[in-house]
């Protein structure tokens, strides 16, 4: 029985396959209707006869002709329309989409195999057929609308792969009554990639200009699901493109996207940052989330669920996230007790707020985190979720896994993060791999001196002149992208940020990637011409050798520390402790004195009835137990120092300790007083240099006035405790003095900044041009490696993938079959080629001409080197017709 039931599954499964399409439209709608519940059987008799012959107890009688299933389904629609009353539709539009994303799936093998042959083919030819299948639809192109009836053609799989066959994008799985040319949908993703304010609803609206009709208000939505129809599409052909070149790994994007930072080559120098990237976390890509009504205000979360994934190899999938939870990085950041490993703690604070304060409820994903290499290529995207930036530790583990040793990671926060890596988890595994926590150039002049002198990029060792500042640049123009990710669906949100950073890698970052090579170079050696101008300085400076000045800079750091540790120390003697617990006894005394005198008050007979101990009472057993506390202390500090007698105020031993009391207490505030002016006018020091833009002087400026608060206080202080009181000091004119010896109350200091040979301004300004040559030469040497590795790349990627065209398109050997999908596939690989292909050009005569131009002084190769892991395995590199890079410089 078994067996005779498997061979008659077998049987309708052939049927179905060699059904016409308008056939298996016809029985599904019949299908529908048996199941359908709500009809009446008295009413509806076919209903029973189509169920039972559909379950085999009945026998349909059918003619040669044929046409009865379709006969009956008209017969029983138009019956079910003229009598039965209208069902209340139950379904939700989150059932409408779940279900239209399901079928779409479905039919995703046939819909992907008819865009693959209309990408290689083109439209087919249509062929004479006395049954054709016909289909009537509205076809929106870019200059037209129209409707007609589409011939489909056979063998495609269902009505959306027919259409798509045509290229022709459908809005609905089953029966779309709109469909759009694929012309149409890839000029509005283009357009929106360049411009992200350009909207759906703004290019339906623009489409219905062109043709001449008033704007539909439907137009939009059938807009969105064909477009997210064919942006699944090129998804799934590009994923099929990279696993027939072996690299559909996970990791192999990020790996592999810039091939002047990982394409590494044999016998090339060591650097000391293998590589270097910036990270940074943005809210303007916010979402809003929905929720459901509630009496008390917002309620839980009604959005729909989509089981769809657009990350494209972009996104950091959210379980590497949820790893590092708010929990364990509050129990890793730096507190106020190792300030000195933190000297900005008191100005950067937003890491701890974040993980601390909840973000507005309105909104789910809070934000997007960026990690680029200095090129500008995307590594990893995370989403920031309502507990803020918690995701720096996460993507750093996700680089230490990928890119190995001496990492330099960028951050506006690096030297707080720092701490927080260091206490983590992953702390021993990045000192190990020797990452490195830096500071951006832009956001480090605004950070405090002592973390400057740490963190600066002007005196990091092997940073070039790189500024880590790409997130920022990025930043600025994917704000765009706000307006449509504000109140989309996380799916949708997900597809514009990964569609946009996809775009802007492949046809700005690596279009510009020879440009920036060569602006990075020209910019390095217009700093070297200033070298001859440095000697003289340094000559006139008494300065011998550049070693010097790294040794100043290690004598600032030295004295700034010092400085911050006697600014948090309490100095005392005996005696000062001994004058300072006598004026605790006279005030507790008082204290005690008044308290009676409530007591008293609180006994009379014109006070209240209060039952048990009053607040009087309490307060005076207080008093009583702080002065017996106080007496101890003084009658251990009399032993301590020998004292037979009190000392009273006219004392002379009374006088000369509170004297000294007051000038250690002075020094104190006048030590904080230096570091907090110090620190000032050596971060000012970007506002004097040439070159400074408008932005960046603000943002300078505005630092100082961040610890005016404390200066102000330290002042005061300074007139209070100084015998006899100085003169009155304004905060303002402190703040505007752009020179230590503008500020003579630092004289006073016993730490002598005046006198310190790295304080002098002429010093300090020759100090930092000799740190920018250096770097400058740091920056040749890295450009050297990289141009080459990019030369390098260029040859083996594009004779890889042209021999890899080349045997697709081959036929020897392959069934008829295998070669038209080979084939197609190789169609699919020349457009992957061609994406970058188109630049190479453009980018050998940029470095042509920065060879022409600055001759032996540009010292990079353009000579192809080897590989230490070729592009794809042994076929990297081999002969093919891509054109050949000159061994020579052209003249």
């Amino acid at each position: 029985m078994e067996e005779y039931q498997d061979a008659r599954a077998i049987t309708r499964w052939e049927t179905w396959e060699v059904m016409s399409v308008t056939n298996r439209q016809n029985l599904q709608a019949l299908q529908e209707l048996a199941a359908d519940n709500t009809l009446n059987p008295a009413n509806f008799p076919g209903v029973n006869t189509v169920d039972s012959v559909l379950n085999g107890t009945e026998q349909a009688l059918i003619s040669h002709a044929g046409g009865e299933v379709g006969d009956t389904l008209e017969d029983i629609i138009e019956l079910t329309e003229r009598t039965r009353t209208r069902c209340k539709d139950t379904r939700t539009r989150r059932d409408r989409t779940q279900r239209r994303n399901n079928a779409f799936l479905a039919q995703m093998p046939d819909i992907l195999r008819a865009y693959s042959s209309f990408r290689a083919w083109g439209k087919p030819v249509e062929e004479a057929d006395n049954d054709p299948e016909l289909l009537h639809v509205l076809v929106v192109d870019l200059f037209t609308e129209h409707s007609e009836n589409l011939v489909l053609p056979k063998g495609c799989g269902g009505f959306s792969a027919a259409l798509v066959r045509l290229g022709l994008v459908p809005s609905a799985p089953w029966t779309p009554s709109v469909v759009f040319t694929m012309a149409t949908l890839d000029l509005y993703r283009v357009s929106h990639a360049r411009c992200p304010q350009f909207s759906i609803y703004a290019f339906t609206k623009t489409l219905a200009d062109l043709h001449g009709v008033p704007p539909r208000s439907t137009m939009h939505q059938h807009f969105s699901i064909a477009f997210d129809l064919y942006l699944d599409l090129r998804r799934r052909t590009e994923t099929q493109v990279l696993r027939s070149l072996g690299r559909d790994s996970p990791a192999w994007r990020m790996k592999n996207c810039c091939p002047a930072c990982t394409y590494k080559l044999e016998d090339e120098d060591q650097l000391i940052f293998s590589m270097l990237v910036t990270m940074d976390g943005n809210d303007s890509l916010k979402r809003v989330l929905r929720r459901g009504p509630d009496a008390d205000g917002p309620g839980n979360s009604n959005e729909r669920y989509d089981d769809r994934d657009a990350s494209d190899g972009y996104y950091l999938p959210r379980d590497k996230v949820d790893e590092w939870a708010r929990k364990r990085l509050a129990d890793v950041l730096p507190t106020d007790d190792n300030g000195e490993e933190n000297p900005c703690k008191e100005r950067w604070k937003n890491m701890v707020n974040d993980v601390t304060a909840k973000m507005w409820g309105i909104f789910d994903e809070t934000g997007i985190f960026l990690c680029l290499c200095r090129h500008g290529f995307a590594l990893v995207l995370v989403d920031m979720l309502r507990s803020g930036e918690l995701t720096p530790l996460a993507v750093v583990a996700h680089l230490l896994k990928h890119f190995g040793v001496d990492l330099g990671v960028g951050y506006d926060i690096g030297c707080h993060f720092c701490t927080t890596l260091d206490k983590s988890e992953l702390g021993p595994e990045a000192r190990e791999s020797r990452l490195r926590c830096l500071v951006g150039a832009f956001h480090g002049h605004a950070h405090n001196r002592l973390c400057q002198v740490c963190f600066l990029a002007l005196y990091v060792k092997g940073l070039g002149i790189e500024d880590l500042e790409g997130c920022e640049r990025r930043f600025s123009r994917s704000n765009a992208l706000a307006g449509c990710c504000r109140r989309a669906s996380r799916f949708h949100r997900q597809q514009e940020i990964t569609a946009y950073f996809k775009h802007t890698d492949d046809f700005d970052v690596y279009a510009n990637l020879a440009t920036f090579l060569c602006s990075n170079y020209e910019q390095a050696l217009k700093i070297l011409d200033d070298e001859g101008i440095v000697r003289r300085m340094m000559w006139a400076e008494d300065v011998v050798d550049g070693d010097e000045f790294v040794q100043a800079l290690a004598d600032e750091k030295a004295y700034l520390q010092e400085l911050y540790k006697s600014s948090k120390t309490t100095v005392e003697t005996p005696a000062t402790r001994y004058v300072a617990a006598l004026d605790d006894d006279s005030a507790n005394a008082t204290k005690v004195a008044q308290c009676r005198a409530a007591v008293r008050q609180a006994q009379s007979d014109a006070a209240a009835f209060t039952p048990g101990k009053s607040k009087a009472d309490i307060a005076l057993r207080h008093a009583l137990e702080k002065r017996e506390r106080t007496a101890t202390v003084l009658a251990d500090l009399e032993r301590e120092l020998n004292i037979t007698t009190w000392w009273t105020v006219e004392h002379p031993s009374y006088k000369a300790a509170q004297k000294e009391a007051r000038w250690l207490e002075y020094q104190r505030a006048l030590d904080r007083l230096e570091l907090l002016v110090v620190e000032r006018l050596f971060e000012l020091t970007k506002m004097n240099q040439s070159g400074t833009d408008e932005k960046a002087h603000s943002q300078v400026s505005a630092s100082p006035f961040q610890g005016s608060a404390e200066c102000g206080g330290q002042i005061q202080c300074r007139r209070r405790y100084s015998s006899p009181p100085r003169d009155p000091v304004d905060i303002e004119k402190v703040l505007e003095y752009a020179f230590l010896a503008d500020f003579d109350l630092l004289r006073h200091s016993h730490h002598g900044v005046g006198q310190q040979y790295w304080a002098r301004p002429a010093y300090r300004s020759v100090m930092n041009r000799w740190f920018r040559l250096e770097r400058a030469r740091e920056e040749i040497n890295r450009l050297d490696i990289e141009i080459r590795r990019f030369v390098t790349w260029m040859r083996d990627e594009g004779a890889f993938l042209r021999k890899r065209e080349a045997a697709l398109r081959r036929s020897e050997g392959k069934t008829e079959e295998q070669a038209e999908a080979d084939h197609e596939l190789a169609v699919l690989l020349e457009e992957y080629r061609m994406r970058r292909e188109r630049f190479e050009q453009s980018h050998m005569m940029r470095l042509w001409a920065l060879k022409r131009k600055w001759g032996d002084r540009c010292t990079a190769s353009l000579t192809p080197g080897v590989p230490l892991v070729p592009v794809s395995g042994p076929a990297a590199g081999g002969e093919g017709d891509h054109f050949r890079l000159p061994q020579t410089l052209p003249t």
